[in-house]
């Protein structure tokens, strides 16, 4: 499989393998989970956008920035922690749309790059939670 320039920025599995060792079947537990969680979070963080309902935005936001943290992407682990502490100062023109595109973009980036790492290191497919 050839990696695409920046993809391998999007997904590093090394700190999960240091916490996990050799435990693949939790390593792939963890991205299944994130295959899981993250879609439906964003269609809610989009709707909560919408209503502007801020509490709740905030609570949503702060509850989704550790996965991004498991899978190795500091980049938007570290923008949610910003969007978060943003919302709980009540911080006047942040770029929630801009803030939004990105963490769009780049989740269907980091997703598409799970499935493949599922399917080339383990040899499985996403398998949803039960």
């Amino acid at each position: 499989m050839e990696i695409r320039e920046g993809e391998n920025q999007l997904v590093d599995l090394s700190a999960l393998r240091n916490l996990l060792g050799d435990n693949e079947e939790g390593i792939v537990e963890i991205l299944n989970i994130f295959i899981s969680h993250i879609p439906p979070s964003i269609l809610e963080i989009k709707s909560l956008l919408e209503k502007q309902d801020w509490d709740a935005l905030r609570k949503k936001v702060h509850s989704i920035k550790s996965y991004y943290g498991y899978v190795g992407n500091d980049k938007l682990n570290h923008m949610l922690d910003e969007w978060d502490a943003a919302l709980t100062r009540n911080q006047p023109d942040i770029d929630h749309q801009g803030i939004m595109t990105e963490l769009e973009i780049k989740s269907a980036a980091i997703l598409q790059r799970i499935h493949q790492i599922l399917l080339k290191n383990f040899g499985v497919t996403h398998k949803p939670s039960v």
